[in-house]
């Protein structure tokens, strides 16, 4: 047997893959959580945050109806986002028939 030196749990785990997916939702949940604050009431429970990439915030939807209703307020609900986050440039609405409420 190789005589191996001993590691700390911790360690490995702060440096595993499986941390690094757990942390990256936790942020889009937050994020989620933040941007259902800003937007209207209305909108509240028709959307979920699915992703931030290139400055790009993704959107799924439970349909196209709903899809385009946010399509036609872009404009509007991108100026509510960007108030708070400059960064996000764009808004991609993406349908998920698994989405629910």
């Amino acid at each position: 047997m190789k005589n191996q030196s001993i590691k700390n749990i911790t360690d490995i785990l702060q440096n595993s893959s499986l941390t690094k997916i757990v942390q990256r939702a936790n942020e889009l949940n937050d994020l989620n959580q933040k941007i259902q604050k800003l937007l209207p009431n209305q909108y509240r429970g028709l959307y979920r945050i699915v992703n931030l990439v290139d400055n790009q915030l993704i959107f799924d939807v439970p349909n196209a109806t709903i899809r385009q209703g946010l399509q036609l307020q872009q404009a509007e609900i991108l100026a509510l986002i960007r108030h708070d986050y400059p960064q996000v440039s764009e808004c991609l609405f993406k349908v998920n028939p698994n989405f629910k409420h």
